[in-house]
C-alpha cells in the first residue's frame, strides 16, 4: 500500500551522501564539481493540504492510503474561518478524480462560501472541465465547507460525510446520501429518466448512479445531481469525510466513537486496514470546538 498523511515529512537520515571514490596514486585528474545531493520533492497536493491544516483555525488531520488502484484523491483549503474539504473516489481510472481534486479548491477560493449553491457550482465546474477534456471514467465527490457560521455538505456517489451532532438521536448524523443501485429511489429515478439498470449496475457497468464523469453512461441514467445538507456549525463537534475504503468496514457510529476517543485520520486508516479494507482510503477529520476554545 502507498500511504501518505499530513504529518509525513522527508527524513534526512533516509538520504545517504556518498564520498566520491579517490583516483589511484599518481593519476592526473580534472577537478569535478560535486553535484548537490538529490532531495525528494514533496507532491504539490500534499504541501497544499499541509499548509491548509496549519492555516486552518479548526483542528484537522488527513490521510491518503492508496492500494494498487490509486484512484482516491483529497483536497483542503483554508481562509480564516472559511474551510474547505473534498474527497474523491475515482473509478474506471483516476483521471476525473485527479482533475477534480486540483480544480475544486481553486473554484471554491473564488467564492469562499458555505452556501449550497456555492458547492453545487464547484461540482458543476469540475464536471464541465472533465467533459471538455473528454476524460474517461468517473469519480464520487464529497465537498464540505464552513464559513464559521454554518456547515454545508454536497455529495454525489457513495463516499460519505458523518458528523458528531449532540442533537441527533444517536449523536451521529450522516450528511450525505448513498447514490447506488441498491437505493430504491435511485432505481426509480433512473427508470423514470428512461435509463437502464442491469445486473445491479447502471448500463450493466457501474453500481453507482451519480457522480462526476462517466459520460458514456449518461444515456443509461448516470448523472451528476448532488445532494446538499446544511446545519449550524455550533451544533457540530466534528466531521469525518472519507471514501468507501473506510465506510465499507467501519460504521458511522463506530467511526464517531473512535474520533471521540482521540483517533485521527491516520488512526482511522489503520483501523480500516486491521478490519480488512483493501481499497484506497481517503480520510479528513475536522473538529469544530466552541469559538472560545478554537481561538485559544
Amino acid at each position: 500500500f502507498f500511504f501518505i498523511s499530513w504529518n509525513l515529512f522527508w527524513s534526512p537520515e533516509a538520504m545517504e551522501l556518498r564520498t566520491p571514490r579517490q583516483p589511484p596514486s599518481g593519476c592526473i585528474t580534472t577537478p569535478q564539481r560535486r553535484s548537490p545531493p538529490c532531495t525528494p520533492t514533496k507532491p504539490l497536493w500534499l504541501q497544499r493540504c499541509e499548509d491548509a491544516c496549519v492555516q486552518c483555525q479548526y483542528p484537522c488531520s488527513f490521510a491518503l492510503d492508496q492500494s494498487s488502484k490509486r484512484e482516491d484523491r483529497l483536497a483542503l483549503a483554508s481562509f480564516g474561518a472559511a474551510f474547505f474539504v473534498a474527497v474523491f473516489d475515482g473509478h474506471r481510472g483516476a483521471e476525473v478524480a485527479a482533475l477534480a481534486a486540483q480544480a475544486a479548491p481553486q473554484c471554491w477560493r473564488q467564492r469562499r462560501h458555505a452556501a449550497p449553491e456555492a458547492l453545487v457550482e464547484v461540482l458543476r465546474k469540475c464536471q464541465d472541465m472533465a467533459r471538455q477534456e473528454r476524460l474517461q471514467g468517473g469519480s464520487t465527490a464529497v465537498l464540505m465547507a464552513t464559513d464559521g457560521q454554518q456547515l454545508c455538505c454536497c455529495s454525489v456517489g457513495d463516499s460519505r460525510a458523518v458528523a458528531r451532532v449532540a442533537a441527533a438521536p444517536s449523536g451521529t448524523l450522516r450528511l450525505t446520501r448513498e447514490h447506488s443501485c441498491r437505493v430504491p429511489e435511485e432505481v426509480e429515478r433512473i427508470a423514470a429518466a428512461g435509463g437502464c439498470i442491469s445486473f445491479g449496475r447502471v448500463g450493466g457497468v457501474l453500481p453507482m448512479t451519480r457522480g462526476l464523469g462517466n459520460f458514456d453512461l449518461e444515456a443509461a441514467g448516470f448523472a451528476c445531481i448532488p445532494d446538499v445538507m446544511t446545519l449550524p456549525l455550533m451544533e457540530v463537534s466534528f466531521v469525518v469525510v472519507a471514501s468507501d475504503g473506510l465506510w465499507d468496514v467501519i460504521s458511522d457510529e463506530e467511526c464517531c466513537a473512535l474520533v471521540s476517543r482521540g483517533c485521527t485520520a491516520d488512526g482511522l486508516v489503520r483501523e480500516a486496514r486491521q478490519r480488512g479494507s483493501s481499497d484506497d482510503v481517503a480520510v479528513v477529520v475536522t473538529h469544530f470546538p466552541p469559538l472560545s476554545a478554537a481561538g485559544a
